[in-house]
C-alpha cells in the first residue's frame, strides 16, 4: 500500500460513523499504530531525499538544487508519477517537506534558510543548504542510512511537531503544539514533469531508506532494544 492511500485510508478511518475503541490516547489502538508507521515511513523518505540531494552531481541544462530538492520531495508523494500532487497527495508532501525542516535545521542549516528553499524553492537559499549539508553528511551508505534511523526514530519533540502537520493536514488548520506549529505549509502548483534524472535520484533516495540493508539493521536495532528490554 502506498503512502497515499495510508493516509486515505486514515482519513477515511477518523470520518467513520461507527466509532472504534479507544484507548487512553484517546483514539483507536490500530490506527495509533498506522499513524506512527505512515509518519515514521514518510520521514524516512524525506531524510534519504535530502542526503540524495546533497550527492547531487548530474543536474539537467537549466535545473537548479532547488528544482532537484522539489523533484525528489514530489517523488515521495506523487504515487503515479503524473506530476499532479492531489489534495491527498499535498497531505504527504507537507508531512515530508516538515520532517525535511526538521533534519535541515538539525544538520545546522538556519530556520530562515530552511524556510525560504522549502516554502520558496529559493535558489540561492539552495546552493547555500547543499554546501553546508554535503560538509556534514556521514559518508558510507550504512552511517548515511544510520543517521536516517537516528532522526527518525529518536525520542526528541518531532513527534509533536508532526502531530501538529498531521492535524493541519487532517483538519485545514495551523495548530501549535509545545512552541512548534507546521513550518511548510504551502502548496506545489501546477504539475510538476520529473526529467529522467530526477527519476533516477527518486529511486537512489527510496533504496537509502528502504534497501534490504536498512530493514536488517532495524530488525537488529528491534531485537536488542527488547533483549535490553527497552
Amino acid at each position: 500500500m502506498s503512502m497515499s492511500e495510508m493516509l486515505r485510508a486514515a482519513m477515511k478511518q477518523q470520518g467513520s460513523k461507527q466509532k472504534p475503541v479507544l484507548d487512553d490516547a484517546g483514539e483507536g489502538p490500530a490506527l495509533s499504530g498506522a499513524d506512527d508507521y505512515t509518519i515514521h515511513d514518510i520521514s524516512m523518505a524525506a531524510v534519504a531525499a535530502v542526503q540524495q540531494w546533497a550527492e547531487t552531481d548530474d543536474l539537467d541544462d537549466g535545473e537548479s538544487y532547488s528544482d532537484r530538492l522539489m523533484a525528489l520531495f514530489v517523488g515521495i508523494a506523487d504515487a503515479n508519477k503524473d506530476g499532479d500532487i492531489t489534495e491527498e497527495e499535498q497531505g504527504v508532501l507537507n508531512v515530508a517537506l516538515n520532517a525535511g525542516w526538521d533534519y535541515l535545521v538539525k544538520l545546522g542549516v538556519t530556520e530562515e534558510d530552511a524556510g525560504s528553499l522549502l516554502n520558496d524553492w529559493d535558489d540561492e537559499a539552495a546552493d547555500r543548504v547543499r554546501d553546508l549539508v554535503a560538509s556534514v553528511l556521514p559518508e558510507g551508505e550504512d552511517e548515511a542510512g544510520s543517521e536516517i534511523d537516528s532522526f527518525v526514530f529518536s525520542e526528541e519533540d518531532q513527534e509533536s511537531a508532526l502531530d501538529a502537520v498531521l492535524d493541519a493536514v487532517y483538519r485545514k488548520k495551523l495548530v501549535v503544539r509545545n512552541g512548534k506549529k507546521v513550518r511548510v505549509n504551502k502548496r506545489i502548483s501546477g504539475v510538476v514533469r520529473l526529467s529522467p534524472k530526477q527519476k533516477v535520484a527518486i529511486r537512489k533516495a527510496r533504496m537509502k531508506s528502504h534497501s534490504a540493508g536498512a530493514m536488517m539493521r532495524r530488525m537488529k536495532s528491534m531485537r536488542l532494544r527488547r533483549k535490553s528490554g527497552l
